[in-house]
């Protein structure tokens, strides 16, 4: 093994701590990525509640007006009237 002086490591050793340091400086970028790629993810989680909320509240104060076709009383109707056998041409 070559050595850098009398007591000194020799040049593998320090090639060998070099490279463990960028090993170690690249892990610790990965990690840091993969937290913000989970708190991007959290606050998207969030994000979709929120809008899934939203949208069912919409549907809560729109389907019992008149107008509407998502109203109870005419998604009743219209499936009773697939359910009934069809009435012969006169």
């Amino acid at each position: 093994m070559p050595q850098r002086g009398v007591f000194g490591p020799s040049e593998t050793a320090l090639a060998f701590g070099e490279r463990y340091g960028e090993v170690l400086a690249k892990w610790a970028a990965l990690f840091e990525s993969a937290s913000a790629l989970v708190q991007a993810n959290v606050e998207l989680g969030k994000m979709a509640n929120d809008a899934a909320m939203e949208f069912d509240e919409f549907l809560g104060r729109t389907a019992n007006g008149p107008w509407s076709w998502l109203n109870p009383d005419m998604l009743q109707r219209f499936m009773t009237s697939f359910s009934q056998p069809a009435k012969p041409a006169e």
